[in-house]
């Protein structure tokens, strides 16, 4: 499926209101060694090393069954190697150390000149890791290779990640069944370095998306959307915009992601940097249905008769059966002047708990769930193209 939006940001250096972003779908993830088919996989590290597109770890449900019937939830740790070659022909590779050391998902990743750094996640047995990586494709060996880097100062999943050249930043998540407010920044270029604490995000937030660009005079690390879990059962779905200043170690409140009418709360989505002074901010879940979901879960809850609970339980399936699939909304965020707007839709679900990476003067989005519970197996391409 493809089908185009046209990108309509103030026009400045490379942000130009002519370009248009043109998306299709030219791979699809292959399936895990030892199966035939690959259900699709959400909350895996996603980058570029050396002329690849990097896909590792994820989850998805047992054959296919949502978690409402019974389905497992299924933790891997296969990498995943794509190459672009000549034309428009995309291939996997097959790497000799094609796995992770644990099987893990949603964790947060960034692209760095060293490789692509990873940290945190679920596992089967822990809601959070300490772990980081480095991991890198060896192109004359044709092979990946794994660098340990030092443990996260607390177990988190869901947090997120972006970097200002060899410089990481990781940010928010969840810790112990908790949001959390706290960031951290390694230095890769620093051989003994360790992670440092910064200065805390204003809200305390998981599935959030962040995104390097420049707030006009130097590179910045803006933080979108979210979600924080409640002791209700009941999240709080955010919208907010933050920006994190380097030379100062200040967060900055930018205000609300809207469609350039009405705000708009988001979580789980993806984003990139485009141009010298945008951010295109891409699906993502707005969480009425979520919120209708945790509802009817902290009803169950309190059910007082067992017809009561069967009918909530019946009530919450339809929903969970009927569900839209997520949001396809693109919106455009100007760090200049810092106002957002609707820019187009995508022609497809959105990717949600997934990774948008810029590769080859293009946008991939490998994987991702699309409904609650189900899953994708597409590579996603949205490509800039001028008129």
């Amino acid at each position: 499926m493809t089908g185009s939006i046209a990108l309509t940001g103030q026009a400045m250096a490379q942000d130009k209101s002519s370009e248009k972003l043109n998306w299709s779908v030219p791979a699809q993830i292959p399936a895990a060694p030892g199966t035939n088919k690959q259900t699709g996989l959400a909350g895996a590290f996603a980058g570029t090393s050396n002329g690849v597109l990097i896909v590792a770890g994820g989850s998805n449900f047992a054959d296919g069954a949502m978690p409402w019937q019974g389905g497992k939830k299924l933790h891997y740790s296969d990498v995943y190697v794509l190459e672009k070659g000549e034309g428009k022909v995309f291939t996997w590779l097959k790497p000799k150390t094609d796995r992770l050391s644990q099987k893990i998902a949603y964790g947060a990743s960034t692209t760095t000149p060293e490789g692509i750094v990873c940290a945190g996640g679920e596992t089967e047995t822990t809601p959070g890791s300490t772990g980081a990586f480095l991991m890198s494709w060896d192109a004359k060996k044709k092979d990946m290779g794994f660098t340990n880097l030092p443990s996260l100062p607390l177990p988190l999943a869901n947090a997120c990640m972006s970097s200002i050249g060899s410089v990481v930043y990781l940010i928010g998540g969840e810790s112990n069944g908790n949001p959390s407010a706290k960031c951290f920044t390694l230095n890769l270029a620093d051989k003994n370095a360790q992670w440092k604490a910064l200065a805390d995000l204003p809200v305390a937030m998981s599935h959030s998306v962040a995104v390097t660009q420049s707030n006009g005079k130097h590179p910045c690390i803006y933080v979108v959307g979210g979600r924080s879990s409640t002791a209700s059962g009941i999240s709080a779905l955010h919208g907010y915009t933050f920006c994190y200043d380097p030379l100062y170690n200040k967060w900055i409140s930018l205000g609300n992601v809207s469609d350039g009418k009405h705000p708009i709360n988001i979580s789980a989505a993806t984003a990139v940097a485009n141009g010298t002074h945008s951010i295109l901010l891409i699906g993502g879940d707005k969480g009425t249905i979520f919120h209708q979901i945790e509802t009817y879960n902290s009803l169950i809850a309190k059910a007082k008769t067992a017809k009561e609970k069967q009918d909530l339980q019946a009530h919450k399936l339809t929903l969970l059966n009927n569900h839209p699939g997520f949001s396809k909304d693109v919106y455009q965020f100007n760090t200049i002047n810092c106002s957002w707007e609707k820019i187009g839709e995508l022609p497809f679900y959105g990717q949600v708990t997934a990774v948008a990476v810029k590769w080859n003067n293009a946008i991939f989005i490998p994987g991702g769930e699309i409904k609650p519970g189900i899953r994708t197996a597409a590579v996603s391409m949205g490509k800039f193209n001028s008129k």
